[in-house]
């Protein structure tokens, strides 16, 4: 009964590491958006290319607007050719840049390709409650491309926790109490 009950919230806990309930402005939590970039210290904008990101689309018009319930997060990625880096603000207040790329890499325009590859420049930032404003900043030098965001979407290690506590539960739930030996 022990082992159901600690399976069952690894399976509650995973599913809560990858919510992120809020209230659609113009960005929704869950999807990834597409975003284009130009020359070196120009702003983000909307209508990259989706490529073959789960649910993905183009990014409208920046800035990108999402309220919140509770934190989550914002992940942010180059994607397609490595070498691009950005700097992002929320309301105006930097988040962070993305990690340092290197140059050589090609993925396509593969969300979880790119998140895997450490050649990839890319970063997670916390978002708090409440309404948060997105802007960023193309840093790198390659010059126009693609990138991709996403508002409290699972990471790898988020699906990987997941499927690990929904193969507990059902192990769990699969098992059998073995009948008691009769007594002769």
């Amino acid at each position: 009964m022990l082992r159901k009950i600690l399976c069952a919230g690894a399976a509650v806990a995973a599913l809560g590491a990858i919510s992120a309930p809020a209230q659609a402005d113009n960005i929704s939590t869950g999807t990834w958006y597409a975003f284009g970039f130009s020359t070196t210290g120009t702003a983000l904008y909307g209508g990259g290319y989706p490529g073959t990101s789960p649910n993905g689309v183009s990014a409208p018009s920046a800035p990108w607007t999402i309220t919140l319930s509770k934190p989550t997060t914002l992940t942010v990625t180059d994607v397609e050719a490595s070498g691009d880096q950005f700097t992002l603000y929320d309301n105006g207040v930097l988040l962070g840049t993305t990690s340092t790329p290197n140059y050589g890499d090609y993925v396509g325009e593969c969300i979880s390709c790119a998140l895997a590859d450490p050649n990839f420049s890319h970063g997670t930032f916390t978002l708090a409650a409440g309404t948060n404003v997105i802007t960023g900043v193309f840093d790198g030098s390659v010059g126009y491309g693609d990138g991709d965001f996403g508002i409290g979407v699972p990471e790898p290690a988020s699906w990987a926790l997941m499927l690990i506590g929904f193969g507990a539960l059902g192990v769990a739930m699969r098992s059998r109490r073995k009948p008691a030996a009769a007594l002769i």
